[in-house]
Order: structure tokens, then sequence, then C-alpha cells
């Protein structure tokens, strides 16, 4: 493979070259759809690379969508690297769970991986490399513990093993399940959610870098179908029951994986990671944890200096011989 951070491209020529990526996105990329035995649309969006030497599965984080990977699929096509990115219910264009399309709720945390599982069988999918963000990295680990299909080699960046809170693990947990019980706030949004409403760039806490962060925004702005708004509290309740699941059993890593984490992230919380992954370091084959300095969560959108050296040491630790 060729030197992977030469396939990058940096800010100025997205900033000049936005209708380029979106021709390349649109003769490139294909939809696809799936329902699962419970009546649920399932979604992937496959890159399409003639006679790729590598493959890869990305799952995503909370509230992205396909187009947010343009860039970075454009960036694989010149590796000729195949991918697939696997939405699970009530993420990118899959079926929402809740009639109110914009709050992002799952019943139970399981499904995510149950889902992506899913999608894999469905496409003849094994022995694959694993690509995760935020949210995403949560369910590949729920996959690597629970789960008979695992992947080969695990790149996880910014992944959700706690959200970044100052109360402590059982403050929090206590104050998120009360609300959980309670029938008339168990599927309200969080004091941090609401709809989709589109951010300023200044004071934003996931990218630093103005282009892609409007590049993102400004794909809701013709497409505003593809939208998804905050969490609700059974959606939190769900995810921190995963997470102390992972921090407490007794699970042993078999596989090659990686973790960086961002060293200023604000949604997540880097300092609960590294414990996380620092505990694993007598495995038998013990993760290897990063911090990213300086960078904010959403490395896929981050400025050059952050996102292209954070990417290329992840699909290099994946594609290494």
């Amino acid at each position: 493979m060729k030197r992977i951070k030469d396939a990058f491209i940096n800010t100025e020529t997205l900033r000049k070259d936005r209708e380029m990526l979106e021709k390349f996105y649109l003769s490139n990329v294909e939809n696809l759809s799936f329902t699962n035995p419970e009546g649920y649309e399932l979604t992937a969006s496959r890159l399409i690379v003639d006679d790729p030497v590598e493959s890869l599965v990305i799952i995503p984080g909370r509230g992205e969508i396909a187009h947010k990977y343009c860039e970075l699929f454009y960036t694989l096509s010149k590796l000729k690297v195949a991918c697939v990115v696997i939405f699970a219910r009530g993420q990118g264009s899959s079926t929402r769970v809740l009639p109110d399309r914009q709050k992002y709720h799952i019943e139970h945390f399981e499904d995510y991986a149950k889902d992506v599982t899913f999608v894999l069988d469905k496409l003849n999918i094994k022995d694959y490399n694993l690509l995760a963000f935020s949210l995403g990295g949560l369910i590949s680990l729920d996959i690597l513990k629970n789960h008979e299909n695992k992947p080969k080699r695990i790149s996880l960046i910014a992944p959700y093993l706690w959200p970044y809170f100052k109360l402590s693990k059982a403050n929090f947990y206590f104050f998120i399940s009360l609300l959980d019980f309670l029938p008339f706030t168990s599927h309200m949004y969080t004091p941090h959610g609401s709809e989709y409403k589109r951010l300023e760039f200044e004071g934003n806490h996931h990218s630093h870098d103005p282009e892609r962060f409007n590049y993102y925004h400004d794909y809701f702005v013709k497409h505003p179908v593809y939208t998804i708004g905050g969490p609700t509290f059974h959606f939190v309740k769900e995810a921190m029951k995963k997470q102390l699941e992972m921090f407490k059993d007794k699970f042993e890593f078999t596989i090659p994986v990686f973790c960086q984490s961002a060293g200023d992230d604000k949604v997540v919380s880097t300092k609960e990671a590294q414990r996380f992954f620092e505990k694993h370091a007598n495995d038998p084959v013990p993760p290897k944890f990063e911090v990213i300095e300086n960078a904010y969560h959403d490395i896929i959108n981050e400025s050059d200096e952050f996102r292209i050296k954070s990417l290329t040491k992840a699909l290099d630790f994946l594609f290494k011989n």
C-alpha cells in the first residue's frame, strides 16, 4: 500500500474542491438496506473500489451519517481500500426507534451490536478490520466481548467509554437511572440535548477546523431529513450500563486493539478511556493507547494537524502485515 499519509487531502484542497468531493461521493458510494427480524430497516454505505488491496468496516458515532465520511472515502479509494459503514437502528438512514425522529434512542444497548453483526452476516463479511468512532467504539467493544463474528484488528478513535462529566460514576448513574425510571422523563431529551440545531463554529468543542465543520453542517441544510438530535435519558442509561459492564466484567483482549483519545475532549472522558485500557495492560494481547494532544472529539472533522496524523496511525495499525 502506498504511504497512507500522502493519500489525505488537506483543508485547503477541501475548500477548493468541495464539488469534486460531492461528485466522487455520488459516483462511488452505494447505499444498501436490509430489514432485520424485528422489522427495522438497517442501512450501510459501501465505497466501491476496483481491485481493492484491503477492506475496512466502520462503525460510526451517535449522530453521524454516511456523507460525513465523504473525505475519508476519497482517501480510502486512493489507498485501494474497500469500505462499508454500518448504521444500526437509530443511526444514519436506518429506522429511528421513536416516532420523533430527532430523538436519539435505543431500548437495549445490545441491539446496536446485534444490528451490526446482522449486516455483517448479510454482506458475508468475516475476518474484517474495524475502525470505530465515539459511540461506535463502545459498540465495537461489545461485539468483541459478546459476539462471535469478531474483527481481526480494531482501531478506536475517541471511544465513548464514559461521558465527559464531573460527577462520580455512582452518583451520575443514580441520577440518570432515576430520570429513566420516571415514565415522563425516560424518553425526554437530556439537559444538553434537543432537536438538531446548527451550532456556531465559534465556541464549539467538536472541531478546530471551520472548513470541515461547515462542510458537515452545510450538508444538513440541503438534506434536513438526515438530521439527528440529542439523546434521551433512556439512551444514556443504556450506554452507561454497557460502559459499567466493560469496566467491571472480567474481559481480556485477544486481538490487536489501538485506541486514540482526544486530549481536549469535552464529549467523552479521555481519562476514563485511559484507565480502561491501562487496566488491560497484562491481557494476552495488550491494547495500545495514545492521547491526541489538544484535539477535540470529532477527529474525522478535525484540523489537518490532528486528523491526518490520527487517521494515518489508525489505518497503519489496521493494515500491518
